[in-house]
């Protein structure tokens, strides 16, 4: 795959994208917020054989540009999304969002449910923004006493700028996965702290789907979420799945957060059999 670039607003604003495959269109939302769609890869390209795969930075993020005045918030990304779905002339959308491009995907569906054919989540958060401060709360949990020590200094250093967020995350990554070896398999990927800065606050504002989710009632849907999710599978049903009950959830053994990264072969399998199907039996 070769970086492209596509403008979507009359501002020139650049955007990251590659594609891949053919088919039908799969388009993949990256977490953070802030971090950028070559964490899916080389992870998710089996599923090239049978659908089109579209990635791309969401703003600020990776290699597309930065917000002109500045500013991040999530109904900014949803448009972005919006104008991306315009740019590449498709009539709906389906969605493969993860951890924080779940609740994207979410916010995406209830502003324009008949631009979404299907939706795929995994490490999804929550509905509101009880599931962003929960998930915060349990990782907090899992920290062992030497790794708060650490984490304490480092942050006193990222904010004097004598040390980086890459280093905070050098700590935190065996947190989010299952098996420490899975994180050989990760590719080495960029966050963008003003981005993950400016939309979790965003988040713990103003995240509330409560009142929109019957809208996507018609909209088939599924979850997959690692047994040993930072967020189990039990949280999860709390969280999100009684809000939207017609949703099939989908958990995967012995695995973390980093499901794509963990379980790629689970992953890929329940993908292709989902986007690929009429229904979601």
């Amino acid at each position: 795959m070769a970086d492209q670039y596509t403008r979507i607003n009359p501002e020139e604003h650049r955007l990251n994208l590659n594609t891949v495959g053919k088919g039908e269109k799969i388009v993949f939302l990256h977490g953070g917020p802030g971090s950028e769609h070559r964490f899916f890869l080389p992870h998710v390209l089996p599923l090239a054989q049978n659908f089109k795969l579209i990635f791309y930075d969401q703003t600020g993020c990776g290699k597309s540009a930065e917000s002109i005045d500045g500013k991040y918030s999530m109904q900014d990304e949803v448009y972005t999304l919006e104008r991306l779905r315009q740019e590449l002339k498709l009539e709906k959308l389906n969605l493969y969002g993860e951890s924080w491009g779940s609740m994207l995907a979410l916010l995406y569906a209830t502003t324009y449910p008949e631009r979404v054919n299907k939706i795929f989540l995994t490490a999804a958060i929550g509905a509101t923004a009880e599931g962003f401060k929960t998930f915060g709360e349990e990782l907090e949990k899992s920290l062992s006493n030497e790794d708060k020590v650490k984490l304490s200094v480092l942050e006193e250093r990222v904010a004097r700028g004598s040390a980086t967020v890459n280093e905070v995350f050098d700590i935190l990554d065996k947190y989010y996965v299952y098996s420490e070896e899975s994180l050989q398999r990760k590719e080495k990927t960029t966050i963008n702290t003003l981005v993950n800065g400016a939309i979790s606050e965003d988040i713990l504002a103003n995240y509330n789907l409560t009142n929109e989710l019957a809208k996507i009632r018609h909209i088939p849907i599924v979850i997959v979420q690692g047994v040993y999710d930072i967020l189990t599978p039990e949280l999860i049903k709390e969280l999100l799945i009684k809000h939207i009950p017609h949703t099939k959830l989908v958990e995967v053994e012995n695995c973390g957060h980093w499901t794509v990264i963990e379980k790629p072969y689970e992953m890929n399998k329940i993908a292709n059999d989902f986007f690929g199907s009429n229904s979601l039996e």
